[in-house]
Parts: C-alpha cells; sequence; structure tokens
C-alpha cells in the first residue's frame, strides 16, 4: 500500500508537498518486489483510473481501492494478496474472490 497523491506531471507539488505520484509508488513497488500494488491518498482532482493507469506503466498489479473495498493479504503459502471490493459491507464467509480489475472504473 503506497500513497499516489498526484500524477507524474505533477512530480515538483509532489516534492513541494511530501506526497508521491503513482508512478514514483509503482517505481518502488517494482523495485521492492512486491507482488501486490493498492494506491491511496489521491488528490480529489483524480478520480482513481488515471492514477491506476499511469502506475500499471510500471507495476502490472496495481489497484485504486474505492471506500469499503479491501485487501486480503493472506499468509504466503495461501496465495497472493488481492482486492476484494465492497469487502466491508460482506460478511466474511460471503466474500467472493474477484479477478484483479481496476478498482475504479
Amino acid at each position: 500500500m503506497h500513497e499516489a497523491t498526484f500524477l507524474d506531471e505533477e512530480r515538483e507539488r509532489a516534492r513541494e508537498t511530501a506526497h508521491s505520484t503513482a508512478l514514483e509508488a509503482a517505481e518502488i513497488a517494482r523495485d521492492a518486489e512486491v507482488s501486490f500494488l493498492a494506491l491511496t491518498h489521491l488528490s480529489n482532482r483524480y478520480f482513481g483510473p488515471e492514477i491506476a493507469r499511469e502506475a500499471r506503466t510500471i507495476f502490472s498489479d496495481a489497484v485504486v481501492p474505492k471506500d469499503f473495498d479491501v485487501i486480503d493479504v493472506p499468509f504466503p503459502e495461501r496465495g497472493l494478496p488481492s482486492l476484494v471490493q465492497g469487502g466491508v459491507r460482506r460478511g466474511r464467509d460471503d466474500v467472493v474472490e474477484p479477478e484483479r480489475e481496476e478498482a475504479v472504473p
């Protein structure tokens, strides 16, 4: 999980405000060799898809969760992390594993 307040075109503004761009977050995820990247803390000027698109140019398993989504992080022997859309609103037994898709249309 990493904040991605801005797109890369706002890199200077991100530095001035001690935030990251989606591209910077994706580069960190790639370099850290993580399996999944959830981007949060977006500026309200963005809706989500543009943040996800930019990050995916570097790191393909990047998502932008929406309110009430859950990131399921199982023990390594039980699989990879995944986005559970609307997971907070469901009971634990009712959670269905979605395919990895963009969290925000």
